[in-house]
């Protein structure tokens, strides 16, 4: 398998390496928008080397930190750097794949995959998944990056509509839907596919 999809061996330290920066700006974006309630039980779908995990860990307030991602050279990384960048959150990181979850249902606030689901080769299993381990009231937000560029990784506009994909399958599991368009220049863009889980919680309702 490719080494940008399942980094392992010296490589994959490398890879590791280059996802952190090549992602910095775009889980800078997606971190910024997530919005867990205080104590909250968060996990990310396809975490890497841990960068967005560790950056919402030292945002806010968190009771566990949990992951699973499908290289173990990267449960690793991510393990040594969250060991010390969690703040007082439990960790749970685990290695896996994103359609099939190894968490118990309704177990989390907050549920999100950056730069992951173009990577997914069941995405209606996986968001099923995810669906099914968050709460009443929960947040998945899924951040889809989109490249206005030639000669980049993808085609242009392959985001915008891997986006509205999302959106579509995300209203089909019963969740309340928003997409958001974050422009970080003239050649990329983030997009930023949220749906809340119906039921109870601390939130406030979510707004077109």
């Amino acid at each position: 398998m490719h080494q940008a999809e399942k980094p392992r061996g010296v490589m994959g330290v490398v890879m590791g390496w280059l996802l952190e920066r090549g992602n910095a700006i775009q889980n800078r974006a997606t971190v910024e928008a997530l919005e867990p309630p205080p104590g909250a039980a968060v996990l990310e779908v396809g975490f890497g080397p841990g960068h967005a995990l560790e950056m919402l860990a030292q945002r806010k307030p968190l009771g566990l930190v949990a992951g699973i991602d499908h290289s173990e050279l990267m449960v690793e990384t991510a393990r040594r750097r969250l060991q010390r960048g969690r703040g007082t959150a439990a960790l749970d990181l685990r290695c896996g794949e994103a359609c099939a979850l190894p968490f118990d249902d309704e177990q989390f606030d907050l549920v999100y995959a950056v730069n992951a689901y173009h990577q997914w080769p069941r995405k209606a299993d996986a968001l099923a998944e995810m669906t099914g381990v968050l709460r009443p009231g929960g947040d998945l937000m899924l951040s889809i990056r989109d490249f206005r560029g030639e000669g980049e990784f993808e085609s242009p506009g392959t985001g915008a509509m891997a986006a509205l994909e999302a959106a579509e399958r995300m209203k089909e599991f019963g969740l309340q839907v928003r997409t958001r368009e974050v422009v970080h220049s003239p050649k990329r863009a983030t997009f930023l596919v949220r749906g809340r889980k119906p039921g109870s919680s601390r939130r406030v309702p979510l707004t077109a």
